[in-house]
């Protein structure tokens, strides 16, 4: 289980409208946080090894923190990955000439 992939499943439950599963997930990824507050990269099981060995990388944190802000809703960023209505509409280009 990785901490990154954990927190990115529960921003598609959410987009999902699955609120609940979405935090249960969430709450799984909380368990891969270290006194520190970094976060290990993944739980190998049923062995329960961190993999890489005690490896806490940057973008683990970062799904974190993008998952926490998407179920929070509070910043103007939290319905990027969960809520297209609140994104821009696409720019058009119109034809591509060859």
């Amino acid at each position: 289980m990785t901490t990154a992939e954990t927190c990115e499943c529960a921003m598609a439950y959410l987009a999902a409208g699955d609120r609940a599963a979405a935090l249960r997930l969430f709450e799984w990824a909380q368990r891969r946080r270290e006194p520190d507050g970094s976060y290990l990269t993944g739980r190998a099981f049923p062995a329960n090894v961190s993999y890489p060995d005690q490896e806490c990388s940057t973008y683990s944190a970062a799904a974190v923190l993008l998952a926490a802000d998407a179920l929070a809703g509070d910043s103007p960023a939290s319905g990027l990955f969960v809520d297209s209505d609140s994104l821009p509409a696409p720019l058009d280009l119109g034809p591509v000439e060859a």
